[in-house]
C-alpha cells in the first residue's frame, strides 16, 4: 500500500506542475484584457476604435456603424466572433459596400 500512495503523490505533483506550466503559458500568449487581438487593419474605422479605446471601443464603433447602415447582424459579416472577430471571404467588401471605409 505504501508503494501505491507514495505513486498517486508523485501523480498529483506532476500533475498539478503540468497545469499550471500550461496555464502560465497560455496566459501569456493571449493579448491584455481589452485590446485589439489584430494588429494589421483593414478598415480605418477599426483601426483607429482600437487605438482609442481597444476591443470595446471598436465593438461600440461597429455596433454604431451597423446601426446607421442597418445591419441586423454581425454576422452578415464576421464567421466568428469574440475573441477575434474572424471575417467572412466577403466580409471586407460587404462592408465596403454599404460605406465602409
Amino acid at each position: 500500500m505504501s508503494k501505491l500512495g507514495l505513486f498517486a503523490t508523485l501523480t498529483a505533483i506532476i500533475g498539478a506542475l503540468t497545469f499550471s506550466t500550461f496555464s502560465s503559458t497560455a496566459s501569456a500568449a493571449d493579448p491584455a484584457p481589452g485590446t485589439c487581438v489584430h494588429k494589421d487593419f483593414k478598415t480605418e474605422l477599426v483601426k483607429q476604435a482600437c487605438e482609442k479605446g481597444g476591443q470595446k471601443e471598436a465593438k461600440e464603433v461597429m455596433k454604431a456603424f451597423m446601426k446607421e447602415k442597418k445591419i441586423k447582424s454581425c454576422n452578415e459579416c464576421h464567421s466568428k466572433l469574440a475573441p477575434k472577430y474572424e471575417l467572412k471571404a466577403d466580409g471586407l467588401e460587404r462592408f465596403t459596400k454599404v460605406g465602409g471605409k
